[in-house]
């Protein structure tokens, strides 16, 4: 990957995480500009084959996230963001994307959650997430419990950060 296209996905993946992290959604439009960003350039790099490669990591990125939409456990603005990152990448980095977007995602998880417990007194992490299993198995509903909250309030974690840096660690891994 060109160190120009590497500048341009990292800067369109701090957009998107800007976004999430200030209104927990990732606009359509970003991600359709991104989408023709990254198509573009992979038919300028390479023809035919470049877009054939772009729509294989649309749909590698498109293909691994969708189950986590499905059961609920990530938006659909993560689905779409890492279907773009496909596009940028291809279908092998994007494998690794999405890898790395998770453990990274776990991470940060966790620090939030301890530094909550531990700073602020809120609900242990081992009780947050036992409570959060307990909805699912009951209910068939995911329920994020935040740190500093006592109850289930449905909010959700915002995955573009983890996805963005996730993703630039796979460009430069591979």
């Amino acid at each position: 990957m060109s160190p120009a296209l590497i500048i341009v996905l990292a800067l369109f993946l701090a957009i998107a995480a800007d976004f999430d992290l200030q209104t927990r959604r990732i606009p359509n439009e970003l991600l359709i500009i991104g989408l023709a960003v990254a198509l573009t350039w992979q038919v300028t790099a390479g023809g035919w084959s470049g877009l054939a490669n772009g729509l294989a990591g649309f749909s590698v990125g498109l293909g691994l996230m969708l189950p986590g939409w499905i059961l609920r456990f990530t938006g659909g603005g993560d689905v779409k963001l890492l279907a773009v990152v496909g596009a940028f990448v291809g279908s092998p980095t994007a494998c690794y994307a999405f890898a790395l977007s998770i453990i990274v995602g776990a991470v940060i998880a966790i620090g939030v959650s301890l530094h909550a417990w531990v700073a602020h007194g809120a609900t242990s992490p081992l009780t947050r997430y036992g409570a959060m299993v307990s909805g699912l198995l009951a209910t068939g509903k995911l329920a994020y419990i935040r740190p500093d909250a006592k109850e289930a309030v449905g909010q959700r974690f915002p995955l573009a950060p983890a996805i963005a840096l996730g993703s630039i660690g796979a460009v430069l891994w591979v």
